[in-house]
């Protein structure tokens, strides 16, 4: 007999019944094999393969994996129902993407039977990545629950749940109707999740259809789902109904928490309103609530960017409210925005004397401040510090510095950032890939930006509408006006909804070539897809036209561009006194700048040289 074959007998005494058949089964097979070559044993049954579980023969159990099938393993599954937990060390032990769809959710049925949902749902995360149809997985979990006589909907809600988690949000509100359909109740956190991800992605219009439905449906709002549609409708603009829900919600004996009040308090600070979120915050005082940071960080942030933070600052203090980290990034990114990164800094060595230690959104703060005030000496020496404390880039800190360089086209240091990005094994997004055509188009090296943007597509990474209004305004900028049509070309066929920028660069780009028709024809299109010009529409027209010295289309589109409510600017003016100067219309130009000043726009150095142009022909007149 074989040293193998003798430690397998030799350890057969201290095994399981059914582990001591399971050896006997390989023990025949084995001496056979070396005489005859038999048929293969029988397959094993149910009832030993339930004793090996329940006897936690695991490595037993594991060697037999890939030769279960469905029906054996759905009878053991039955057969555990009662012991939900060895049922999940059971499924651990399969692969379930080796599973038919029916045998993958009889698991997770008997699975969430557990007191804690989690292992239920990290099963459904597995099925749900390898099935095809959120419906499929719904009508099999719909069976499972029937076949085990289960009443709780939990399976169904863990389904809504978990494609709320992945942003499915057509496959979510599906689940609910179908759950009602079936005649499930689903509950009410459930319709809170999937209200949750639609106030999320901005989609208010169907979170009120949504809302409205459960209305009809009878389902009891709660707190949660309250502060959601007040949260929808700060979102909306609708401040006086958020405020008036505060009403609706304790008329149906729901009172407003903390949390009912911050909200809004976020929805006026936001818009700007900062007396009206003091009287939120006056009320929530008087209802017995204390002001926390979630409630004076919003406010916070919108005082930053009006240069009136130390009010509420002090307002902070006299009630006991420290600031946090978040409240002092909100104070490093509104300095940092004004461009007063002296403060940013003391507000920096201040939050580090708090005991707070910057974050990765404090350095890339101060570094886009940096490189926006042009200081890239400074924002290299605070990269070297980051990296002296052994602080990793991410993928933020890697974009804002490979977007600086870009700004400031310096494309040897921003290129030589991606490959350093790649080595660290960070994956350059589409804002870095942007940021990378935009300094090659500004280089005029379009046939690099162009293989970029092809090798992009070949990664199969959906190019979105910055990338291609970036690639677009280079090929405009240098006339390639064919291709850049063909770009407007592809994003139709990508159902990627050109903007106002795209417009902006084509119409651009045919006035450079002296095609002002197109480029009017160009405005009429954006109307008819619903894309208002702006003044910059309007100021690249009459800059082309005041290029041309054709000053009296110029001063047309100015007047079509004041019937719509669009006030001129610098550049509008400037475009026009150019216009002028070239045809060295003087009187014409001296009305204008007085006409610019009137409106309260300050004339430049090149208004003042444009007007001195156009009176040139006076003085000789004069002469």
């Amino acid at each position: 007999m074989s040293t193998t074959l003798f430690r397998t007998t030799h350890r057969i005494p201290i095994l399981s019944a059914a582990a001591a058949r399971l050896s006997s089964h390989t023990l025949i097979s084995t001496t056979e094999t070396e005489l005859s070559q038999p048929p293969p044993p029988p397959p094993i049954s149910s009832d030993i393969f339930l004793d090996l579980i329940r006897s936690s023969q695991w490595h037993f159990v594991e060697q037999l994996t890939c030769k279960l099938t469905p029906s054996l393993i759905s009878t053991t599954l039955f057969n555990l129902v009662k012991t939900p937990d060895l049922a999940l060390d059971f499924v651990d032990r399969v692969d379930l993407s080796c599973l038919d769809l029916p045998t993958q959710c009889l698991a997770i049925a008997v699975v969430s039977k557990l007191s804690s949902p989690k292992p239920a749902f990290r099963l459904l995360k597995q099925v749900i990545t390898s099935s095809t149809s959120v419906r499929d997985v719904f009508d099999e979990l719909v069976r499972a629950r029937g076949r085990l006589e289960t009443k709780s909907t939990i399976l169904l809600d863990l389904l809504v749940r978990y494609c709320c988690q992945l942003k499915m949000v057509d496959e979510a509100i599906e689940c609910f109707y179908l759950m009602k359909e079936r005649g499930f109740d689903p509950k009410i956190e459930t319709c809170n999740c999937i209200l949750s991800l639609l106030s999320r992605l901005n989609l208010t219009e169907k979170a009120w259809v949504f809302y409205a439905d459960m209305y009809r449906m009878e389902i009891k709002s709660n707190i949660y789902t309250y502060n959601i549609m007040i949260n929808v409708l700060c979102k909306e603009g609708k401040l006086k109904k958020a405020k008036g829900m505060l009403g609706i919600m304790e008329c149906f004996g729901v009172k407003p928490n903390i949390v009912t009040y911050n909200t809004l308090v976020q929805g006026y600070s936001s818009r700007g309103r900062i007396e009206g979120a003091r009287m939120v915050i006056k009320e929530m005082k008087s209802k017995g609530f204390k002001p926390d940071l979630q409630t004076y960080n919003p406010i916070l942030s919108w005082m930053c960017s009006e240069g009136r933070a130390s009010e509420i600052l002090r307002e902070m203090k006299e009630i006991g409210v420290v600031p946090d980290s978040v409240s002092y990034n909100i104070l490093i990114r509104g300095c940092s925005n004004k461009g007063d990164l002296e403060t940013a800094f003391a507000y920096r060595d201040e939050m580090m004397r708090k005991g707070f230690a910057p974050t990765f959104y404090t350095y890339n703060t101060l570094i886009h401040g940096l490189f926006m005030e042009n200081k890239i000496e400074a924002a290299e020496i605070l990269i070297k510090e980051i990296r002296e404390k052994g602080i990793a880039l991410d993928a933020v800190t890697y974009n804002v510095l490979i977007n600086g360089y870009c700004q400031h086209g310096d494309a040897k240091k921003a290129f030589a950032l991606h490959d350093e990005m790649m080595t660290d094994g960070i994956e350059p997004t589409q804002f870095t890939y942007t940021s990378l055509i935009y300094v090659l188009c500004r280089r005029r090296k379009l046939r690099e930006a162009d293989e970029l943007f092809e090798n992009v597509v070949g990664k199969g990474m959906k190019p979105d509408l910055v990338m291609y209004n970036a690639l677009m305004d280079g090929h405009c900028s240098a006339g390639n006006m064919d291709r850049a049509f063909s770009l407007l070309e592809e994003m139709d066929k990508m159902r990627i909804s050109p903007d106002d920028v795209t417009y902006n660069c084509l119409m651009r780009g045919l006035c450079g070539e002296g095609k002002f028709k197109e480029a009017r024809e160009l405005m009429g299109e954006m109307k008819r897809r619903g894309i208002k010009p702006d003044h910059i529409s309007y100021n690249t027209l009459i800059s082309g036209y005041s290029k041309k010295g054709d000053t009296k289309q110029a001063f047309m589109v100015r007047d079509e561009m004041l019937s719509l409510g669009f006030n001129p600017t610098l550049l509008t003016y400037n475009a026009m006194l150019k216009g002028l100067s070239k045809n060295q219309d003087g009187r014409l130009a001296e009305e204008l700048l007085m006409e610019m000043k009137s409106e309260g726009i300050t004339p430049n150095d090149s208004t003042y040289c444009y007007v001195v142009e156009a009176m040139s022909n006076l003085e000789k007149d004069a002469e």
